[in-house]
C-alpha cells in the first residue's frame, strides 16, 4: 500500500470506514458516552455495559442469551466446539470462502480439534444441497465477504434450515456483517432471519465500526457454556472499556444508518455502470459491501488504484484479495459512514478511473 498517496487523498474510503477519527478522538467520544449512559468502573466481564450489551444482543437476535467475546476468531472457534461435541461429531462444515478456513490459522482445527468439510463451491453462497451429509456443525456466513457480500436468495436460507434439521447437524451463523440483512431480504427481521440457526455470532467493528469485540448468541446453555470457554482461553478480560461501551455506542448511531449504506453501495454501482477493465460482483449490491474486480494481475490492479488516487483525491481501498481460487484481484468497498457523506459522483469516477487504467494498460501490452 502506498501510505505517502493515500494520506494525501482528501476522500479515503479504507478501513476504518467511519467518521470516528483519530483513537484520542475516539476515546474522549466513549468517555461521553459513559457518562450519558452512566457506565463506571467494572471488572472481568460483570458489569453493567456488559450486561446491557448481552441482553440488547439476545434481544434484537432473537435468542435467550449472548455473551461477549472480544474477538470473532475465538468466539466462533467456541462455537463449532460446542456445537460438534454436543453432536457427538467433529466433522465441521466450511465454505471454501470462509474466514475460519481462510484467516484463522487453522484454530478449529489446532485449538479445537475439528475436521474441517468444504462445502459449495467459491464462486456462489451456499444452497441446501452443499451441506455436508455427516457433520456436527455446519457455518454460514451472511453475507459471503469473498464474494462481494452476496447472499442466497430467502427461500434457499429456508430450505439450507430445513437441510439441516433433516441432517441433525447445527448450523452456526457467520454474521460479522449481520446488520445489513434485513435490509437486503425487506420484510424479514433479524429474529426471523436468526431462526434455525443454534447460534449467531456478529461483530462489532466490522460494519458498525466499535474499537472491537463481538457477540455469540444462542440458548442458555449453550451460552453458560461458552462463557465457560471465554475464560479458559484467557479471553475474560480485566477491564473490556473501551470495546463493550463502544459498541452500545455505535449501535446506537451506526445501526440505524445501515439501510442508508446499502442504497449508498447500490447508487455507486449504478453509476459505474458497464465499465471496461473491471466489474462489481455483486451487481447490484446486496449489503453494504461489494467487490470491485479488476481484469488484470495484482501489480496492475495496485497501479490502476494508485493511478486513480492521483487523478481524483480519493483513496479507494488498502489492498486487493488475491487467493488461487479466484486469481482476479478484488477491492473490497465498504460504505459506511466517509463514504456515505462523500459526492457520489467522486467514488463512482474514481472507480470508472481504476478500468480505464487497466484497459490502457492491456492494450499497450498487447
Amino acid at each position: 500500500m502506498n501510505a505517502a498517496l493515500r494520506a494525501r487523498c482528501d476522500l479515503d474510503l479504507g478501513f476504518p470506514f467511519h467518521t470516528d477519527g483519530s483513537p484520542a478522538d475516539r476515546l474522549e467520544r466513549v468517555a461521553a458516552y459513559m457518562r450519558s449512559a452512566g457506565l463506571s468502573a467494572e471488572a472481568y466481564l460483570t458489569g453493567e455495559s456488559v450486561a446491557r450489551l448481552e441482553a440488547r444482543m439476545a434481544n434484537l437476535f432473537g435468542k435467550p442469551a449472548a455473551v461477549w467475546f472480544p474477538s470473532g476468531t475465538m468466539a466462533q472457534g467456541v462455537a463449532a466446539r460446542l456445537h460438534c461435541k454436543a453432536a457427538g461429531n467433529a466433522r465441521l462444515g466450511l465454505h471454501p470462502t470462509s474466514h475460519l478456513a481462510l484467516h484463522e490459522e487453522d484454530g478449529h482445527i489446532h485449538l479445537h480439534g475439528l475436521e474441517p468439510v468444504s462445502c459449495g463451491a467459491w464462486p456462489r453462497p451456499l444452497s441446501a444441497d452443499d451441506l455436508p451429509a455427516d457433520a456436527g456443525c455446519t457455518i454460514i456466513e451472511l453475507p459471503q465477504r469473498h464474494n462481494g457480500g452476496v447472499l442466497p436468495g430467502w427461500d434457499t436460507l429456508q430450505a439450507i434450515k430445513a437441510r439441516a434439521r433433516e441432517t441433525g447437524q447445527a448450523l452456526h451463523m457467520d454474521g460479522a456483517r449481520i446488520w445489513s440483512l434485513p435490509t437486503a431480504w425487506p420484510g424479514h427481521d433479524l429474529p426471523e432471519i436468526c431462526d434455525g440457526f443454534a447460534s449467531v455470532y456478529a461483530s462489532f467493528y466490522k460494519d458498525l465500526g466499535a474499537s472491537g469485540g463481538a457477540i455469540l448468541a444462542g440458548e442458555a446453555d449453550f451460552v453458560d457454556e461458552a462463557r465457560l470457554w471465554l475464560a479458559r482461553m484467557g479471553g475474560r478480560l480485566v477491564s473490556a472499556w473501551p470495546m463493550v461501551p463502544d459498541a452500545l455506542r455505535v449501535l446506537d448511531t451506526r445501526l440505524p444508518q445501515i439501510p442508508l449504506f446499502v442504497e449508498r453501495a447500490r447508487g455507486i454501482a449504478m453509476g459505474v455502470g458497464d465499465q471496461p477493465g473491471l466489474s462489481i460482483t455483486p451487481d447490484p449490491p446486496q449489503v453494504n459491501m461489494m467487490h470491485v474486480r479488476l481484469d488484470c494481475d495484482i501489480a496492475t490492479a495496485e497501479a490502476a488504484r494508485d493511478a486513480a488516487a492521483e487523478a481524483t483525491g480519493v483513496w479507494l481501498g488498502n489492498r486487493f484479495w488475491h487467493f488461487e481460487h479466484d486469481p482476479v484481484p478484488a477491492l473490497e468497498l465498504c460504505v459506511g459512514e466517509r463514504a456515505f457523506q462523500a459526492d457520489i459522483m467522486r467514488i463512482v469516477d474514481a472507480i470508472r478511473a481504476m478500468g480505464a487504467y487497466v484497459t490502457a494498460a492491456q492494450s499497450t501490452s498487447g
